[in-house]
């Protein structure tokens, strides 16, 4: 009598199938964990932003001599803008990066803004300035342009 070493249920096909399911999730986790350019996961975990966000008395008060960064678009930055800014968006970044060269010193701190609180771009700006200058003093300015504008309307400042 012949005994048969195949398993005569499906219980082997289905282990076999969890198994190439789940075996390339091991180097992915490990890539994800230790790639050195992996994102900080507790601040994408806890909706923060890696950069301080001020508002604008404080920027003010903080920071006279800090290099303003408009973020906003070029047809919105030709609409107006903090006094003095350099216009650098992900969009023009090597025009704008151009210029911000020219005009920052290495030592002053920089304050990125936007249109306001919807828009993200300061944040991403500020994020990539950190990277590619090695720079910590950059901020963003809490509500943007929008809390710029209301500020100035309410007589504080330029």
């Amino acid at each position: 009598m012949k005994t048969s070493t195949r398993n005569s249920g499906g219980g082997g096909r289905v282990l076999w199938a969890i198994a190439l399911v789940l075996a390339p999730l091991v180097p992915a986790i490990l890539t994800g964990w230790l790639h050195p350019r992996a994102p900080d996961w507790r601040v994408l975990a806890e909706n923060k932003v890696a950069v301080a966000r001020i508002p604008v008395a404080a920027a003010r008060r903080d920071y006279p001599d800090a290099l303003w960064v408009d973020a906003r678009p070029a047809d919105a930055r030709a609409a107006g803008g903090v006094p003095g800014a350099v216009g650098l968006s992900e969009e023009d970044w090597e025009t704008g990066f151009a210029t911000l060269a020219e005009k920052w010193d290495g030592r002053r701190t920089i304050v990125v803004y936007c249109g306001g609180d919807s828009c993200h771009a300061s944040e991403a700006v500020a994020l990539r300035l950190r990277r590619e200058l090695g720079f910590e003093r950059i901020v963003v300015l809490a509500g943007g342009w929008e809390a710029w504008r209301a500020a100035r309307a309410a007589g504080g400042g330029p």
